[in-house]
């Protein structure tokens, strides 16, 4: 009888997967001097994961300092 039920419950509820959305800075560029901010670092873009699909900004953002 459990075998059953567990078949109905299938069928109408559908078995949930585990996906984190989530946000990343990637760098675009190696480490670069910018005479605006007078300061070395890295150009990045924002990066997003939502439902398992990624999509990325443009390179807009610095960050100061190379690691």
């Amino acid at each position: 009888m459990t075998n059953l039920m567990d078949k109905v419950l299938d069928r109408l509820v559908p078995r949930a997967t585990a996906s984190a959305d989530t946000s990343y800075y990637k760098n675009c560029d190696v480490c670069t001097y910018v005479d605006v901010y007078n300061a070395i670092g890295h150009w990045q873009k924002l990066c997003h994961v939502v439902g398992g699909k990624t999509g990325c900004t443009g390179c807009i953002y610095f960050e100061v300092g190379c690691k």
